[in-house]
């Protein structure tokens, strides 16, 4: 992800960081791509947002040990963010993995999007940090509604929302 990228990213007004894990050992990239979608569509259903105005940025790690395998997205211009709508999120992360109280297939966290330190930050400490060690690889896929949300507050620095 080149500089630029960055740049145009941070315009975004992002809600939440979401990390979530699969304890299936040996999980494909596409089984992990086909949930992280239908997280995303559930998230959007939730807001009452059409899916391809919801915008969003996801990481998917690649050559991590198969006991976890993980991927991490940001999401923003959400309508309902509170720990009430972040906890029916991680709830429905279990279901899309068919867990049940007594076995878990899968961890999910969704914090906060603290805009302080910048996008730059999120990537480099959460996203980059075990690649720096030689862990992972992975690459950034960003949704047509981030970009055009981005263009769209580039000129408004202090608002960074989009309508």
């Amino acid at each position: 992800m080149s500089a630029g990228d960055v740049t145009t990213l941070e315009l975004v007004g992002w809600d939440w960081f979401v990390s979530c894990s699969v304890a299936a050992r040996g999980a494909s990239d596409v089984f992990l791509k086909r949930k992280a979608f239908a997280l995303l569509r559930c998230i959007a259903r939730y807001q009452h947002v059409h899916f391809h105005q919801l915008p969003w940025a996801l990481r998917l790690e690649s050559g991590v040990d198969p006991d976890h395998r993980h991927f991490h997205f940001f999401v923003g211009s959400l309508t309902h963010k509170s720990q009430g709508e972040r906890f029916r999120v991680i709830h429905t992360w279990d279901r899309l993995l068919g867990g049940t109280p007594d076995r878990v297939r899968g961890t999910c966290r969704v914090r906060l999007y603290d805009a302080a330190g910048g996008l730059a930050a999120y990537l480099v400490k959460e996203l980059n940090g075990s690649e720096v060690r030689g862990w992972v690889s992975g690459q950034v896929v960003v949704s047509h509604a981030a970009v055009r949300c981005a263009f769209r507050n580039r000129g408004m620095v202090a608002a960074r929302r989009c309508a």
